[in-house]
């Protein structure tokens, strides 16, 4: 990518809700071959490629990822998905995505099981030199936009994705697995959690403050009220 921050809202549609072949190519175009996945329920450490010992088959990490893509397909054919904001932290080469989805299993009739969902998506990418066919030159040195007012600059770079992290609140994951209302007794549990903390302070606040002032010693102005 040249521009990650223009380009990933269609690498993102292209991953989900496009064909399988648009799937592939985005992966085979924007995914660095040792790429990891992090995802609530399924994990893709990051390794090269090797070939698999008495096979004529080649498997890397991005291999792996191609295929957790692929069952999400199978699962959910019809995904609706819209990306909502997108950030991108140069300085740390971090592009955070904020993304809502519909998933549908398309097997459960009428809808019936069906999943919206809110997430953030953190891809870590690389920005590498690249050939003549823009492929990554993998062993490159990773560079910064520093880099174009050097001598280096003769090489063209562009930003790979190194690795994807998906993160959900806990109510938002349960709706996958228990989506009739399951993840309804989760906030009921976070607001029983918010009550126990209002009267906690109530309760405990000034006790904790006696203890370590007059028999500890200890400064208690995190918790102290001010006259």
């Amino acid at each position: 990518m040249d521009d990650p921050e223009d380009q990933i809202s269609q690498v993102i549609r292209n991953l989900t809700v496009s064909s399988r072949k648009d799937q592939q190519q985005a992966l085979q175009e924007y995914f660095l071959p040792n790429a990891y996945f992090i995802h609530p329920f399924c994990r893709v450490p990051s390794f090269s490629t090797f070939r698999v010992p008495y096979t004529n088959q080649i498997v890397n990490s991005r291999r792996l990822v191609s295929l957790v893509y692929q069952w999400y397909r199978i699962l959910s054919p019809d995904i609706k998905l819209e990306v909502d904001s997108i950030s991108f932290d140069k300085k740390h080469c971090l592009l955070y995505a904020t993304i809502r989805q519909t998933f549908t299993i398309w097997i459960v009739p009428f809808s019936l099981w069906q999943a919206n969902v809110k997430l953030v998506t953190v891809l870590e990418l690389q920005r590498l030199p690249v050939d003549q066919q823009n492929r990554p030159i993998l062993g490159g040195k990773p560079g910064s936009d520093n880099d174009d007012l050097t001598l280096s600059k003769q090489l063209t770079r562009r930003y790979f994705i190194q690795g994807q992290e998906d993160h959900y609140q806990v109510e938002e994951f349960l709706k996958f697995i228990a989506p009739w209302g399951a993840s309804l007794l989760w906030v009921a549990w976070q607001l029983y959690a918010t009550f126990i903390c209002a009267v906690g302070v109530f309760l405990f606040r000034k006790p904790m403050v006696v203890v370590r002032e007059r028999i500890l010693g200890l400064d208690s102005s995190a918790v102290k009220k001010e006259q």
